[in-house]
């Protein structure tokens, strides 16, 4: 099975979603990323042969073409610490296999030996300097290993009507089986209310993202922002909360000001970073604010630092 050109992330990793939820029902999760993609490629001529953990430092990833017949092999740092993290490197793999593979038959190895350049590698993940073509390329995977790991009709049935709190979080990134940082961006992704996610570290902001209703009222999370002193990640009070803590103006500042907030920060002491969620109340009255840089899904997870 692989996806028929044009077919979206999201439409992709909703079908897998949908057959998993057919043959198990609830015990799908957390989704075992290495059997479907062994089950689901086993239905192709050029299957996934080998799915092997490496210890290579500086790489995360690669789908790489079999060299003496069809067939592909993933390999990805299993030894990162972050069990959510290697995961979400395996199901980006299994993504670039499901979206972004040139099918292999015997003909491509009419001299003994592939021939050609196939293999899809993981670029390095400061993104700045990519072409556009290559921010797509990286950014679909990721978008597939979202939907695939964290469905999101599932995910809204795990968190409507519940405050976010750390209790929360936590169930969600064990059923999951993601990483903190990729169970919060879920929330913002889909969330209606105005929410934002800062991931920071010794005071400053190293990635973060909006919520739609959040960015048009003028939230908008800059890479090097400084995280202000008196809120919860800037040492206020640093200590893991189990609930959000409610923080007044003056503390938080975007685009329109500043204004009463919402603040749940949670610590990583092995990575020394903190992971915070802000919420906002009703949008403020005036026009909406248009973002001149917008983040992709892909920007929010090429922090090294996914715990």
């Amino acid at each position: 099975m692989s996806s028929p050109p044009g077919k979206s992330p999201q439409r992709a990793a909703n079908d897998l979603t949908t057959l998993l939820k057919a043959v198990l029902g609830e015990d799908r999760f957390p989704v075992d990323v290495e059997a479907l993609a062994r089950e689901m490629s086993g239905k192709q001529p050029d299957p996934i042969t080998d799915i092997v953990g490496v210890d290579i430092p500086g790489f995360d990833g690669m789908l790489r073409a079999n060299r003496k017949s069809p067939g592909w092999q993933i390999l990805f740092n299993d030894q990162s610490g972050y069990p959510g993290r290697d995961r979400f490197t395996l199901a980006h793999e299994f993504g670039h296999y499901m979206l972004h593979r040139r099918p292999l038959t015997d003909l491509d190895y009419a001299g003994g030996a592939l021939a050609a350049s196939v293999d899809c590698r993981g670029l390095p993940l400061r993104s700045g300097s990519w072409k556009e073509a290559e921010r797509v390329r990286e950014g679909e995977p990721d978008t597939f290993a979202s939907y695939l790991l964290m469905p999101i009709d599932d995910y809204r049935d795990q968190t409507t009507g519940q405050t976010m709190s750390r209790s929360l979080l936590a169930h969600l990134t064990d059923r999951y089986g993601v990483s903190l940082q990729a169970a919060l961006l879920k929330w913002i992704e889909f969330t209606a209310t105005r929410s934002a996610m800062v991931v920071a570290r010794d005071g400053f902001a190293l990635w973060g993202r909006a919520s739609s209703s959040a960015a048009r009222s003028g939230v908008f999370v800059r890479s090097g922002m400084p995280i202000p002193d008196g809120s919860i990640a800037g040492g206020a009070a640093p200590t893991n909360k189990e609930r959000p803590v409610e923080l007044p103006a003056g503390i938080w500042t975007f685009s329109r000001g500043s204004e009463p907030v919402k603040e749940l920060t949670i610590f990583s002491e092995n990575l020394g970073i903190s992971v915070s969620l802000l919420q906002f109340d009703d949008a403020p009255g005036g026009a909406d604010i248009e973002e001149d840089e917008p983040w992709d899904t892909f920007d929010q997870f090429a922090s090294r630092d996914r715990s």
